[in-house]
């Protein structure tokens, strides 16, 4: 539940800064803020996302590669 209500927060300061130029409309969460609420809820845990390494990352991305 606070995970959601920290992405309301965050998208509701985001509305009061970059909200006078927007049209009525729906409007997707901006994944960077999805990002930075995701990160801080995890930093509150004490958990940490670590980076791919190189060989990780070329293996995500090669469709030959695995089963």
């Amino acid at each position: 539940m606070d995970l959601s209500f920290a992405s309301q927060f965050n998208a509701m300061m985001w509305m009061a800064k970059n909200g006078k130029g927007l049209k009525p409309a729906v409007y997707e969460f901006p994944k960077e803020l999805d990002r930075e609420t995701a990160l801080a809820k995890l930093e509150t845990m004490g958990i940490s996302i670590d980076k791919w390494t190189e060989e990780q990352e070329r293996y995500a991305k090669a469709y030959a590669e695995g089963t």
